[in-house]
């Protein structure tokens, strides 16, 4: 398999032209929707506290902090993410179906798939992730071999889970540094997009000084020339 990067992006940005109305119609609910709502109402997961040392007890603190939350939070994160691999899959199903199926008969059978679609992004997630933890270049590179799972699942119909991995491992063979790569920008890109809107959300959450105060009282002050002491501030 051989992949052009460039040609990969011009080709998304061509059909992001063509197809914008039904694409953002569909992101808005499944993808952008279930983010922001997290974003906005569930709090961050508790995260240890480094002042404190790593003593067994904070540690067990912590764990307990953390079991508290996903027992409070958890289900919603759960249910963002489902709804976000559910809108993956629909255009899935727009773009890989042979007949060309409408809005309708893609839900239809985007429906139909989805279970193993899940099952299959889970079982990726777990190696993927702890790469991306550990040191991200080996979970990038998990990601990018991977990326044609669920292509495979709704062009190469019928598969199941387990098998449209091991066709997504085959077609990228020989690919796997563009494809980590692309992974790459898509993580990244992802990431300038939300950091905008993610100090927004930790502006907001502060409170007390506006955020032009709170700015300005973070630049250095700077001596006028004319300064003298006893003087004001100019």
């Amino acid at each position: 398999m051989k992949l052009d990067f460039a040609t990969v992006l011009t080709d998304a940005w061509t059909l992001f032209k063509r197809d914008r109305d039904l694409l953002l119609r569909i992101a808005a609910p499944f993808l952008f929707l279930p983010a922001f709502a997290l974003a906005l109402v569930v709090p961050d997961p508790p995260m240890p506290d480094a002042a404190a040392g790593n003593s067994e007890a904070q540690a067990m603190v912590w764990a307990d902090a953390v079991q508290t939350w996903a027992a409070a939070h958890g289900g919603w994160y759960l249910l963002a993410y489902v709804m976000s691999f559910f809108g993956t899959s629909l255009f899935y199903a727009l773009y890989l179906d042979r007949d060309q199926l409408d809005l309708r008969g893609s839900l239809t059978r985007c429906l139909r798939i989805f279970p193993r679609f899940l099952l299959a992004m889970v079982i990726v997630s777990l190696p993927a992730g702890a790469g991306l933890l550990l040191y991200a270049i080996p979970g990038l590179y998990i990601l990018g071999r991977t990326m044609l799972t669920g292509p495979a699942l709704f062009a190469e119909a019928p598969l199941g889970a387990l098998g449209a991995i091991r066709r997504s491992l085959a077609l990228s063979r020989g690919a796997g540094l563009p494809l980590m790569g692309l992974a790459a920008f898509s993580y990244i890109s992802g990431w300038l997009v939300g950091a905008p809107f993610m100090m927004a959300d930790r502006a907001l959450r502060e409170g007390g000084r506006p955020i032009r105060s709170r700015w300005r009282s973070s630049m250095p002050v700077q001596r006028s020339p004319r300064w003298r002491q006893g003087s004001r501030w100019p």
